[in-house]
């Protein structure tokens, strides 16, 4: 009887994740004389790569529902995706998310996995709700708005602003500033050429080969900073180890 219980336990358990729907959308847009690309993304992981000479703006869009027949998930995706790619003059924006919705038997995942190639030279704008974030290969500027989730950031060359809820944040390579409002989850920056800024409530802070000046406050977790050329302004560094080395110019607390 015991081992029934259990078994029915685990039935339930596990019935968001027997049931659901997997299909891939694919959009483009001509992206010549295109500026700039805004990205309204929701739960689900972002993926977004600068091609050399590429002409359109090419997105994948991996949609996932688990908890539902497949018929249900049918619907539910008809009702309640967003999944668009327009331009505006100078300007595309992309929506890839759910709507907003509320039910008590509306169990299991939601998502709407995004991966986006374009051109080098854009300019990005991306506000995200939750999961991954990669980017890479972007001689843009980027602006990054970011609820929960990892974010990854590989070879830019203009400046990077984030400002991130919570999860881990890795830049490397950044051929501009870089400048972050982070509420808790680890950041490590590495070969920066121009100034970097953080204002961090917790996480640990790891600084490595920095061209400018680097400016840091950080309420709890500890501060590593490792080759400077100019100064280290240390505002506020709350709790943890501060361990500061190879700097050329001031260090100030």
């Amino acid at each position: 009887m015991k081992s029934r219980i259990m078994l029915a336990v685990m039935l339930l358990l596990a019935a968001p994740f027997l049931f659901g729907l997997e299909k891939k959308e694919h959009l483009s847009l001509d992206a010549q004389g295109i500026k700039h690309l805004e990205i309204d993304a929701g739960a689900g992981f972002l993926k977004v790569v600068g091609i050399n000479d590429l002409t359109n703006i090419e997105v994948e869009a991996e949609i996932i529902v688990r908890g539902m027949r497949e018929a249900k998930a049918e619907k539910f995706i008809k009702d309640k995706l967003e999944l668009r790619l327009e331009r505006f003059d100078h300007r595309a924006r992309l929506v890839g998310k759910f709507k907003s919705h509320f039910s008590l038997f509306n169990w299991g995942e939601k998502l709407c996995n995004l991966t986006v190639r374009v051109p080098k030279t854009i300019d990005l704008s991306i506000d995200d709700g939750s999961g991954s974030i990669s980017l890479n290969q972007i001689e843009g500027k980027l602006k990054i708005d970011d609820g929960s989730g990892s974010i990854k950031i590989e070879d830019i060359n203009g400046d990077l602003e984030i400002d991130d809820g919570s999860g881990g944040i890795e830049a490397t390579a950044i051929k501009g500033s870089v400048f972050i409002d982070d509420g808790s989850g680890e950041i490590r920056l590495q070969n920066i050429e121009g100034d970097v800024r953080i204002d961090d409530g917790s996480g640990d802070i790891n600084v490595d080969n920095i061209n400018g000046n680097v400016t840091l406050s950080d309420n709890s977790g500890s501060i590593w900073v490792d080759t400077v050329s100019k100064d280290v302004i240390i505002q506020d560094d709350g709790s943890g180890d501060v361990k500061i080395s190879n700097v050329k110019g001031r260090v100030i607390k």
